[in-house]
């Protein structure tokens, strides 16, 4: 893997809501020994532009790679959000640090499953 690039633009209200969701339930994320999926409940969050999320994900450990010589664990991410006018499926990618536990990727790509 390429060694880390800061991000090229501020994502938008949505992404940024889904990555803090992520974030804020990273103690669920890494379990030991765990390579069940884990669900990190449903939650009803308050978008950067005041509108309300609806979100519900899953990480499911996929491995460990090296990043800049460094231990990382990789996790799947997968479920749904749906905001006032749209519906989505979210697939995704968290990499954490093996050694800090800290985030060295949240990736979410969003498809439009409905419209209101």
């Amino acid at each position: 893997m390429a060694t880390w690039k800061p991000a090229q633009r501020e994502p938008d209200a949505l992404h940024s809501c889904i990555y803090d969701y992520l974030r804020t339930r990273s103690p669920q994320v890494y379990q030991p020994g765990g390579n069940a999926p884990t669900p990190l409940g449903r939650s009803q969050e308050t978008m950067a532009n005041g509108e309300p999320l609806n979100i519900d994900l899953t990480v499911t450990p996929v491995g460990m790679s090296s990043i800049n010589s460094r231990s990382a664990l990789v996790f799947e991410v997968s479920g749904h959000a749906a905001d006032t006018r749209k519906g989505y499926k979210v697939d995704g990618q968290v990499i954490i640090d093996r050694q800090t536990l800290a985030f060295l990727l949240i990736e979410a790509n969003l498809t439009v499953i409905n419209q209101g």
